[in-house]
């Protein structure tokens, strides 16, 4: 069974998102709720609503094999199906592949909500958070983190061939413009980490190498990026893929920005010596009070207090 709320949570971020799209639409392939990428905009000589289906927003013939698709899932009891479709692009009425998933909200197993994402010629430094949430331990973290704008970027790892595949933004995040991004072709954006927490993170990477996809990665470290400004960064990963001998073929993970986080913990750590001194005042202070109003000295009231007790 779906867990519900990470559908809508998924659901309200596809609106947003450009990377997510969603749609909702009933069994006669009425579209009931989309982003704004589905489907043609409105025209200003509308007067009233119009009414917006499947063939607006997909290639005709594709809807046989969504109905097909729909009905092997109904039959089988599953909650959700999986299906390509060609969504057509307006106003210049061309067509881009897109993947999907399709969950059952009704009853009847006809409405369902979709959650689709482009299907492009994988490119260098093009991951995206679709491929890294699927089967993620982190799910909720991580949506956590991207719904409060913290999201620096993704990356991909191949540990046999030593090779980072890292997206647009990540790049960008550390630096680099896009006619750099163009003439590198490759950027190993595990340099950027601070030498004395590279040493860490590559003891968390083989401890999670020798514990096949029950360990996934967390730890926080500073990023330095070009100009040697240093900000703080937690990534979450963890191995995808894996050979018949139990070796990683390939690594996913995310970073979001803990900057503000590190700073409380900073000032906090700073702190913690006068917290310690104002509060033994401040206790001091109030069984001195306490003495005064009970009649005794500071001195008579504390040998009470330990008789006492």
């Amino acid at each position: 069974m779906q867990d519900w709320d990470s559908i809508q949570v998924l659901s309200q971020l596809a609106i947003t998102s450009e990377y997510f799209l969603q749609v909702t639409l009933d069994k006669d392939g009425r579209v009931l709720s989309s982003d704004p990428g589905i489907g043609p905009a409105p025209s200003l000589f509308d007067h009233k609503e119009k009414p917006i289906y499947f063939s607006d927003c997909f290639l005709s013939s594709d809807w046989s094999k969504f109905e097909s698709q729909r009905m092997k899932a109904w039959k089988g009891n599953h909650n959700s199906f999986l299906i390509e479709l060609k969504k057509i692009n307006h106003p210049d009425n061309n067509y881009s592949p897109t993947k999907w998933e399709f969950f059952f909200i009704s009853k009847d197993y006809g409405t369902c909500l979709g959650i689709g994402h482009p299907l492009v010629q994988s490119k260098p430094y093009h991951v995206g958070l679709g491929e890294f949430l699927e089967g993620s331990a982190f799910s909720s973290e991580v949506l956590e983190g991207i719904l409060e704008n913290k999201l620096l970027g993704f990356w991909e790892y191949d540990p046999k061939i030593k090779q980072d595949t890292i997206s647009p933004q990540l790049a960008h995040v550390l630096g680099y413009a896009e006619e750099e991004i163009k003439q590198l072709g490759k950027i190993h954006w595990k340099k950027h980490i601070h030498p004395e927490d590279a040493i860490i993170f590559s003891k968390e990477i083989k401890k999670h190498f020798l514990t096949p996809g029950s360990l996934p990665l967390k730890i926080e470290f500073r990023l330095i990026v070009k100009g040697n400004q240093t900000s703080w960064a937690m990534a979450y990963a963890q191995t995808v893929d894996w050979d018949e001998n139990g070796m990683p073929l390939k690594i996913q993970g995310v970073l979001l920005d803990v900057n503000e986080k590190k700073r409380q913990e900073l000032w906090l750590r700073e702190h913690h010596y006068f917290l310690k001194e104002l509060a033994f005042q401040q206790s001091h202070s109030l069984r001195a009070r306490v003495a005064n109003i009970l009649g005794h000295d500071g001195e008579d009231y504390t040998s009470m207090v330990v008789t006492l007790s």
